[in-house]
């Protein structure tokens, strides 16, 4: 019988492979209905400019989280002008949630002096319809953070949960149980009066821990392990392109990732693994699948393809 360098059988690991499938789509068809909400970002001003602007976003979606309990959070991110959570149960609670969380964070920047308008953003809730969706919908959003700043990877953009994933960063002996700390810490952290939230909320450097209110166990078991997860992370491309065009994300992938996928292209279909030594002509061609395809900026498709700046805006102008 043929085996791995580990000694395991073909036959053993098909069968650990769809064991762990199966239970992945157990816990799928036992939870649910999932959703995706978003806000649009090119619609949007900026909204969170400094630490202690996220650091209110980080906390004030734990104080959402808790006052839903029916709702469960499996990851969030927190980008400048708009936001991403994964969730599960009853549309208007989600609804509802987000409500909190607009009104809440209007307040915030009323007495942070900002005026803010607030007309674009708004929530779409677009239902996630199974398990693979589900996957690339969770590996999207713990994307988004590091595409938009280059000092972080996935594992460390810490405005969100995806962080947490398979990733755990900080141990829990060191958090702080938040109705333990003093009120006045506790109305800071709220900027609020209202403190009263459930015992489950846990602190660390004033700021509520994602691992406290967001279900990221069970998140990770819709994986079948870590292999699986980074495996979707670094390279589903198709699958983030698709997402991205639905909710008119600008960016979904690096200019390094970017590189990788349309030097993969050139070789196949042009016999080279440089695209800025393409002819003219297949530069045109391989910007247009750039831009159709990969939702690639025209500003990446200069970059990677040196092409002049005035003919990637006439082949693609500006919606603005």
């Amino acid at each position: 019988m043929e085996k791995d360098l580990l000694g395991a059988s073909a036959p053993a690991k098909q069968q650990k492979y769809y064991e762990k499938e199966m239970k992945c789509e157990f816990l799928f068809k036992e939870s649910g209905p999932f959703w995706h909400l978003c806000t649009p970002g090119h619609l949007t001003e900026i909204l969170l400019i400094n630490y202690e602007d996220f650091e209110f976003g980080m906390n004030l979606t734990g104080i959402c989280a808790d006052k839903f309990p029916q709702l469960k959070i499996f990851t969030f991110e927190l980008m400048d002008n708009h936001i991403h959570i994964i969730l599960s149960g009853e549309k208007h609670l989600c609804e509802a949630m987000f409500v909190l969380f607009s009104s809440r964070l209007r307040r915030y920047l009323a007495k942070c002096g900002r005026k803010v308008d607030f007309s674009g953003f708004t929530p779409t809730l677009i239902q996630i319809p199974n398990l693979n969706a589900l996957r690339n919908e969770i590996a999207y959003v713990n994307r988004n953070g590091f595409l938009v700043n280059s000092s972080h990877t996935p594992f460390s953009y810490p405005w969100g949960a995806g962080c947490e994933y398979f990733n755990r960063r900080i141990p829990d002996s060191f958090w702080t149980p938040f109705n333990t700390i003093s009120i006045d810490n506790r109305r800071k952290i709220c900027h609020s009066k209202d403190i009263s939230l459930s015992d489950k909320l846990k602190v660390y450097n004033n700021i509520i821990q994602p691992l406290s209110f967001c279900y990221i166990t069970e998140g990770e078991a819709f994986f079948r392990d870590a292999h699986h997860y980074f495996n979707l992370m670094s390279k589903n491309y198709e699958a983030y392109c698709e997402i991205a065009k639905r909710l008119s994300d600008s960016i979904f992938v690096s200019d390094e990732e970017m590189f990788s996928a349309v030097s993969a292209m050139c070789q196949k279909a042009f016999n080279t693994t440089k695209p800025s030594l393409l002819s003219p002509k297949a530069k045109i061609e391989m910007a247009k699948t750039m831009h159709s395809d990969y939702n690639a900026t025209n500003k990446q498709i200069q970059r990677i393809l040196r092409l002049d700046s005035e003919i990637v805006n006439t082949l693609f102008p500006s919606k603005g």
